[in-house]
């Protein structure tokens, strides 16, 4: 610093004197002297202060000011990046396409949360669009914006890219790379998807205490560093360093391997397999009390400093949900007790998915007059003549009670015998695909094949409820004695679901679920569930669904998402891990805890038996080697 000092007064001093020597009198050589010192000392404070600032903890505090460029811009992207910069090489970027830019579309609701927003307004200077179309370029440019153009060889990204179509896939994966080049160029970045609510300065909640990166997620378990978080890639810090580098790196050459999913995906597939670790990173996870979005809103109307629009499908939606939301935030001046509008159009929007028709055709058939339908898997195995399969429809054909029930069965088939099966015996079938694994192809599925159709299940679930519909879902081997919705309540609970053992409390989150027979109804708090669980098949580490829903239970899902889930009594709802002893209540016996097939086959045989029997007296339930009872209710046997 002081060497710096004495090499600027010495150059402001031969700047005074000029070519033709220094003509004024001598007196006035000390005064501009020590004025011209005075002057640059106080520059060195003022620069040394703000620095400081940025620098330590006070880093997000940030300078209403723009950064003057002193160094002549290799290209058009370096001198956008220094336009834009804030004086710590940090810039906001969004990207823009012409079906954002239209009036009235995103980006006008997207600027105007910069404008009603608390401290917010002063950012827009400081935010780069990155536009991938000329349409899009010449609105940014029209409204005063910085703007970079982000040229494509062959892509047309102007129209909207509706989620997971193909031209978001790749609009997703050039993005990724621009993101890359620009942490090379020494710049750190807030990304910021348009359909996201600046309502607060978030700079101010992002920490700075060596993290590398901190992203947004679909939901928090209170956990920031905890990376079983559902990451969300709308919304992330990045510092540039050489392990963020390596990771945007390494991120889009995984593209080649992505089979079509998008990065945020791949991100995610990364992080399960140690990527943050491997690369040293420290990776912080967003609370939604601060960083809010549809899947899981904040529940601080005085705490929250962004709004994404996740969890919702199309265009139309998200700019009707998010100027409601925006609207609601602002009539709420920070209180506590407000509350945010329902996403509906967000809800709604996934009604719409095109690539799911086959599917709304089939719920469409089955369900009844309430949307509502049985679900079941439908494997090769269970479908063989004299199966599974065909005992379950054996146990709901003996009243007419029940016998009216299959008509609203779902059978969704993993494989082509199955699918043939279900279709030569006139029931519902939907086929149950998965990337990468051949449906009509005669094969034994590998260990981790079947994983990921029943993870592929899980997925199509939580499609079910999006698409509006409530669902039984039932295991084949479970069988089926009398109408269990005379049994369900209507309470409001979200979920209600079997247990292998009961306690005797119907909401007491100890009883261990059994995700053999369960009832879901559709809504917000569903759905987000589903994404959820779906959501852990690549930490899962091999646990089965269920298993991984009883971690997810015990880690609070339940509570977060503000769910009432009612655990279904054995009573009604036996099993062969714990047996009802009275005839005259049981609805459903599950061979949940039976080993094999022909254990469960043979179990399930011999109780059909016995009950039709003795549908009204206590009796003894069978005993079949293969299969245990963990506890009898009711039974001195």
């Amino acid at each position: 610093m002081r060497n710096n000092y004495n090499s600027v007064v010495g150059v402001l001093g031969r700047e005074m004197k000029g070519d033709g020597g220094f003509t004024a009198s001598r007196a006035a050589g000390p005064i501009a002297v020590v004025f011209a010192v005075l002057l640059f000392a106080s520059v060195m404070v003022i620069y040394d202060c703000v620095w400081s600032s940025t620098a330590a903890g006070g880093f997000f505090r940030l300078q209403n000011k723009q950064v003057s460029a002193s160094i002549k811009p290799r290209d058009e992207l370096e001198a956008a990046l220094q336009r834009a910069s804030m004086p710590n090489k940090t810039v906001i970027i969004a990207v823009l396409n012409e079906a954002y830019a239209e009036e009235n579309s995103l980006l006008d609701l997207f600027l105007r949360s910069f404008r009603e927003g608390e401290d917010t307004e002063f950012l827009i200077k400081h935010l780069l669009l990155v536009a991938v179309d000329k349409m899009a370029l010449r609105r940014c440019r029209f409204l005063g914006l910085h703007c970079y153009y982000l040229e494509t060889e062959h892509n047309d990204f102007s129209e909207e890219m509706v989620f997971m179509s193909r031209g978001f896939v790749e609009m997703m994966w050039r993005r990724t790379y621009l993101l890359g080049e620009v942490l090379r160029r020494g710049y750190s970045f807030i990304f910021t998807d348009m359909d996201v609510l600046w309502l607060r300065n978030p700079f101010p909640k992002l920490s700075h205490n060596g993290e590398d990166m901190q992203i947004s997620c679909d939901h928090y378990n209170e956990n920031p560093f905890d990376e079983s978080n559902p990451l969300n890639t709308g919304f992330y810090f990045v510092a540039s360093n050489n392990k963020t580098i390596a990771l945007f790196e390494e991120w889009y050459s995984n593209r080649k391997n992505s089979n079509g999913r998008k990065e945020q995906d791949v991100l995610v597939e990364m992080k399960n397999n140690g990527t943050f670790s491997r690369l040293n990173m420290t990776v912080r996870f967003l609370d939604t009390l601060q960083f809010s979005g549809f899947c899981e809103d904040s529940r601080d109307f005085r705490e929250v400093r962004t709004v994404h629009a996740n969890c919702c499908r199309i265009v139309k939606a998200k700019l009707a949900d998010l100027a409601a939301a925006l609207d609601v935030w602002k009539r709420s001046n920070g209180t506590l007790n407000a509350t945010w509008p329902a996403h509906e159009g967000c809800f709604k929007s996934w009604q719409k998915d095109v690539s799911n028709l086959e599917l709304r055709k089939n719920l469409e058939k089955t369900a009844m007059q309430n949307k509502t339908l049985i679900i079941s898997v439908l494997s090769k195995e269970y479908s063989e003549n004299n199966g599974i399969l065909d005992l379950f429809l054996q146990s709901l054909q003996h009243t007419t009670d029940i016998k009216s029930l299959i008509r609203h069965i779902l059978f969704m088939a993993i494989d082509k015998v199955a699918f043939d099966r279900c279709k030569l015996l006139n029931l519902h079938c939907h086929r149950l695909v998965v990337k990468g694994i051949d449906f009509f192809k005669e094969q034994q599925f590998t260990n981790e094949e079947l994983d990921k159709v029943m993870w592929q299940r899980i997925r199509l679930l939580g499609d079910v409820l999006k698409l509006g519909y409530n669902f039984i879902y039932t295991d084949l081997d479970v069988m089926w004695l009398r109408n269990p919705f005379s049994k369900l309540a209507l309470n409001g609970e979200d979920v209600q679901t079997s247990c292998d053992t009961y306690n005797g409390k119907p909401f007491d989150e100890i009883n261990h679920i059994n995700a053999g027979f369960y009832y879901v109804i559709s809504n917000n708090k569903t759905t987000a569930l589903f994404d959820k669980w779906y959501a852990y098949r690549y930490n899962s580490r091999g646990m089965k669904q269920r298993d991984v829903l009883n971690m997810m239970k015990h880690n609070g899902v339940f509570r977060q998402l503000r769910m009432k889930v009612k655990f279904l009594d054995t009573t009604c709802f036996s099993g062969s891990c714990e047996a009802s002893m009275e005839f005259k209540e049981v609805i459903t016996v599950n061979a949940n805890c039976c080993g094999s097939e022909k254990a469960k086959l043979a179990y399930l045989t011999n109780m059909l038996e016995i009950w039709k029997k003795n549908n009204t007296t206590a009796t003894r339930w069978p005993e079949i080697n293969g299969c245990h009872q963990l506890r009898r209710i009711g039974s001195n046997i």
